[in-house]
């Protein structure tokens, strides 16, 4: 018999995954966030007051920051502490953020 090779329950990044926390609010906000899609996607099709409409999408972009906002919350506590330690990843996780947030000069 052949013997099983454990498959570790890892994620691909060699980072620490979301925190557990803010992994589940994401998540939740992004089930709201395709309800919202599904019914302003209706609302097109079904010629609906424009004004309705932008205040659905409106809700969406809100449910968008907030996904935004617990990546990145998630992002500082776990995986920038390492990195900013590591003395030659320091600078690159710097430019990447500010890749990430368009403010990069580079």
């Amino acid at each position: 018999m052949k013997s099983k090779v454990p498959v570790p329950s890892t994620t691909i990044s060699p980072f620490t995954a979301m925190l557990p926390d803010q992994k589940t609010k994401a998540l939740a906000a992004l089930k709201r966030l395709d309800g919202l899609s599904m019914k302003v996607r209706q609302m097109i099709e079904g010629d609906e007051y424009c004004a309705e409409i932008l205040r659905n999408v409106l809700a969406m972009k809100g449910h968008l920051d907030h996904v935004q906002a617990r990546i990145l919350e998630s992002h500082m506590k776990t995986c920038a502490p390492k990195r900013l330690l590591a003395e030659k990843d320091k600078d690159a996780f710097v430019e990447e953020l500010l890749k990430v947030f368009g403010l990069s000069t580079r």
